[in-house]
């Protein structure tokens, strides 16, 4: 568990710190949206980092509950953001509904990840 750990954790620290230079890069060429953009993609790899944190905290030396905390907050944390996404599309709130795009986009690339390293089914 140990190399997975640190593997989902070196990646997930790598993705917080690429969001931040990429919305520093933006911030001083004055593309303020876009830098949002990727401060709030930069929240959901800090989310989920947290998460992972607490899952070994819960699950000490159980790999297999390390997982299952994991794989139900992605499921989860994201059913919030689908409904909000949708009741921006609803209404035709373009730039909200691009917000939770954002934040969905990221959490796909996170489980997509943790699936690999994790090696996880589901």
């Amino acid at each position: 568990m140990d190399q997975k750990l640190s593997r989902m954790k070196e990646y997930l620290e790598q993705r917080v710190a690429q969001c931040a230079q990429a919305r520093a890069q933006l911030v001083a060429d004055d593309r303020g949206d876009e830098a949002n953009f990727q401060a709030i993609q930069g929240n959901v790899y800090g989310i989920f980092s947290t998460i992972l944190n607490v899952a070994v905290e819960q699950n000490p030396g159980n790999p297999q509950g390390v997982e299952a905390f994991f794989l139900k907050k992605l499921e989860e944390i994201p059913s919030h953001w689908v409904e909000a996404w949708e009741k921006a599309t609803a209404r035709g709130d373009e730039i909200a509904a691009h917000l939770e795009r954002l934040k969905l986009e990221a959490v796909e690339n996170v489980g997509c990840t943790f699936r690999s390293v994790w090696g996880a089914k589901a």
